[in-house]
């Protein structure tokens, strides 16, 4: 059984400014009818989210432990603590694990077909971390320097790499699991919290062996930071890669053509 987790909460309609929870489910039910499990605190789940996950076949997560409602919308470490509570509690075998943003996400075929057989199958954005001209470059490594307390830190592993996206982690179920354990234990230190995305880009190139990593052009994923509409490569109303293939998941989908990118859903 293969399962994504994703967060809903905070919101009170199923479509966003940044595409929403309909256009999540709407693509993703015409390639897949995975298990999905989308986690939402009690007091902010609506009507509408519940009518929805009866006609997509989902299932709303609430019943986690009160501490974690504080803010799992940001909250990283609580959101992989609720992941993880209820991977063990479900007695389910699952074999693949996607975790990824709802609200800005679309698919253009099952993500679970997507091929590998390493821990993670990571998602590379267009900007290279050693690039001190890019914004989301400069960015990515503020967050990255600020894991100095990781031993294994090291600047000489990103030179001419790429950014990986912490909005798309999609892994085998041992992959995924030891990502978010290596994340609930370097979360914090010192009293300060750092970033999902600068541990996992550390994680990515300096702690994990078994990762297929795959420039964005030849991907599966297309994460449209800082991606030009203009530079895509359109066949048949499909966004394809350079091999000709479809991109099987686009996130940051309101960074790029909104309009267009909902269209396919």
């Amino acid at each position: 059984m293969n399962i994504i987790f994703g967060v809903y909460s905070g919101y009170n309609s199923l479509k966003t400014h940044g595409g929403g929870i309909y256009y999540f489910f709407k693509s993703l039910r015409k390639y897949s009818d995975c298990k999905v499990v989308v986690v939402c605190e009690k007091n902010k789940v609506f009507a509408d989210l519940v009518h929805f996950s009866n006609e997509m076949n989902f299932e709303i997560y609430s019943d986690f432990d009160d501490r974690y409602n504080n803010n799992i919308v940001y909250n990283i470490y609580n959101r992989y603590e609720i992941y993880k509570k209820y991977m063990k509690e479900s007695n389910l075998v699952f074999d693949k694990v996607f975790l990824l943003d709802m609200n800005d996400v679309i698919f253009q075929d099952d993500p679970f077909s997507i091929d590998f057989t390493e821990d993670l199958y990571c998602a590379l954005e267009q900007s290279i971390l050693s690039d001190t001209t890019n914004s989301s470059s400069i960015l990515n490594m503020e967050w990255i320097n600020q894991c100095n307390h990781l031993s294994k830190n090291n600047y000489g592993s990103y030179i001419n790499k790429y950014v990986v996206c912490a909005g798309t982690i999609l892994g085998t179920y041992n992959g995924v699991v030891n990502f978010m354990e290596f994340f609930s234990k370097n979360y914090i230190s010192n009293n300060h919290r750092f970033t999902d995305q600068g541990v996992l880009n550390v994680y990515v190139y300096n702690y994990l062996e078994s990762k297929k990593c795959i420039e964005l052009k030849e991907s599966k994923i297309l994460t449209l930071d800082k991606v030009m509409f203009e530079t895509l490569n359109i066949e048949n109303n499909s966004i394809v890669n350079n091999k000709g293939e479809k991109y099987c998941i686009l996130h940051q989908i309101n960074r790029c053509n909104l309009p267009f990118m909902l269209s396919l859903a």
